[in-house]
């Protein structure tokens, strides 16, 4: 059965990445059919549509939803609209991929739950760096080599160049999920510190989370917005076993997204993801595919709303610049 794709949002974002992964996956072979997009700017949509060989286009969601009917919805669209776009979506009972963040609060990821009930839907969270190449080959070698519990150190950091936004938050968090997801355990408790950076007139802030694990991992997430270089990395550490990546952030990252596995002071294995294309190497071609294929098949989607309380929490803190412990509570 070939399944029926609706786009919403033809920004940047969803040129860079999303058109790109659509368009190989339906030209490799996958039994997808890119039936329409939809952006508030029609000629947006129109030049998105021609781009990336979606038959129709739209201004308005609801009269595309209606008329086209698809079986899968994805959007990529800014954070602020981010809970009206997909609550409809979702309320109208249709699968839908939504770009991070699901919401900029617990209590509009709270609404975003709430409205998948309502219409029966599903939903998967784009975060991406879970389906990297470099992230992949990370957690193959960690669930082999070290379990949650033999992990005493994550480092995590997130450096950006002349990122001054208003709002970093909403990045911020593809930092907070990817260091939770290499934990393989919940967050017990968390702690942040914030150092101001000032030029001229412009503010922004230095953030360190500190975190402690239900396995006993300590995990501290680094992010420094207006620094000299755009990069990403971490490092987990056990007992005589250590693994590093770095992470690969656009198609234009400076080198190979890269696995390092130490035992012992020596390297056991290093994987690079110098072989693949831009948008496989940034996992949004594996985390379409795998939701295309939980939308066939009934498979869970992964991360669900769900499955992102913690990460939204510790965004809406960083944003709201809260300082001293937060304790999550019975899972």
């Amino acid at each position: 059965m070939s399944i029926k794709v609706c786009m919403v949002g033809c920004g940047g974002f969803a040129r860079l990445c999303h058109g790109p992964a659509q368009r190989k996956l339906r030209d490799t072979g996958a039994d997808i059919e890119l039936s329409a997009c939809c952006d508030a700017n029609l000629e947006n949509a129109r030049s998105y549509s021609a781009s990336f060989g979606y038959a129709r286009y739209y201004s308005d969601l609801r009269g595309m939803l209606s008329i086209e009917k698809p079986d899968a919805v994805v959007a990529a669209v800014p954070p602020a609209i981010t809970p009206r776009v997909a609550g409809l979506v979702l309320k109208l009972g249709f699968p839908l991929l939504l770009e991070k963040p699901p919401g900029l609060s617990p209590v509009e990821l709270e609404q975003l739950i709430s409205a998948a009930r309502e219409g029966g839907a599903r939903a998967q969270v784009g975060f991406n760096r879970r389906y990297m190449p470099v992230v992949r080959r990370a957690m193959a070698i960690l669930d082999g080599a070290l379990g949650a519990e033999r992990v005493g150190r994550i480092d995590y950091e997130m450096i950006r160049y002349d990122r001054w936004d208003a709002d970093f938050s909403t990045t911020a968090i593809h930092a907070i999920d990817a260091a939770l997801y290499l934990a393989r355990s919940p967050f017990r408790a968390a702690e942040i510190r914030f150092q101001p950076q000032r030029s001229g007139e412009r503010v922004a802030s230095n953030v360190v989370i500190d975190a402690e694990c239900d396995a006993g991992t300590r995990v501290q997430i680094r992010i420094l917005p207006v620094s000299a270089t755009n990069s990403e990395s971490a490092w987990i550490h056990g007992v005589g076993q250590s693994v590093g990546l770095r992470i690969p952030m656009s198609p234009h990252s400076h080198g190979d997204g890269c696995v390092e596995h130490w035992r012992a002071d020596a390297l056991l294995e290093a994987f690079s993801d110098r072989e693949y294309g831009p948008v496989d190497r940034l996992g949004v071609l594996a985390e379409t595919q795998a939701f295309l294929e939980a939308v066939r098949s009934g498979a869970r989607f992964s991360p669900g709303p769900g499955d992102c309380v913690q990460q939204v929490a510790l965004m809406e803190a960083v944003r709201l610049g809260r300082t001293g412990p937060i304790v999550f509570g019975e899972r």
